[in-house]
């Protein structure tokens, strides 16, 4: 069954998503990412995509944060990290940015 587009948005709200981030990931994705046939693939790829809302900045700080710099470290093991171009490089192919959303390439 092919559902409207009144009711694609409906089914995907009604699962919790927030609509601006989709709309985000579907301009950025292309036509061929346009659920209206099979609307649960499609959005459990936006799921696995979804970082959040923030800047690119907090994105990766925060990463930086949780995968690189144990939390138990001193105060000064910070200053010795560029995130500044931890955060070039991530958006350099795996991850992107639309509209204050962030997505990891897939």
């Amino acid at each position: 069954m092919t559902l409207t587009s009144d009711q694609l948005w409906e089914q995907i709200e009604e699962a919790g998503h927030n609509r601006e981030a989709v709309e985000a990931y579907r301009s950025n994705m292309g036509e061929q990412y346009t659920p209206l046939d099979n609307w649960e693939e499609w959005i459990s790829q936006f799921e696995e995509a979804n970082q959040g809302e923030m800047t690119t900045r907090e994105f990766a700080e925060q990463l930086a944060d949780e995968a690189f710099i144990p939390a138990d470290s001193p105060q000064w093991v910070f200053t010795y990290f560029d995130y500044e171009k931890f955060e070039r490089d991530l958006f350099m192919g795996d991850y992107w940015e639309s509209n204050g959303y962030i997505f990891r390439s897939i």
